[in-house]
């Protein structure tokens, strides 16, 4: 064979590979964008939903603050009715 013959067979040889390697690379790196979007997706996913359990919990602490408040009222005023009583 002659030389110019071989040196251009392995030249096509070589980019053949070049473009091989590059077009598996890219595939494999649209597998990762792909497999990591939809993480992405999910975890954006389980913090709305934890948002919206801490918000519920939030107004439930803030029934149970209203509902301590009306039993603290409550009792005080027994308190002092109690009192008013017995020490007349």
């Amino acid at each position: 064979m002659e030389p110019n013959l071989v040196l251009s067979l392995g030249s096509a040889i070589a980019v053949l590979g070049l473009f091989y390697t590059w077009h598996k690379d890219s595939r494999q790196s649209a597998e990762t964008i792909a497999t990591l979007a939809a993480r992405v997706t999910a975890l954006e996913h389980r913090a709305q939903k934890t948002d919206e359990v801490l918000q519920e919990l939030l107004v439930a602490t803030q029934d149970i603050k209203i509902t301590l408040a009306r039993i603290d009222t409550k009792l005080t005023s027994l308190e002092q009715e109690f009192n008013r009583k017995h020490n007349t």
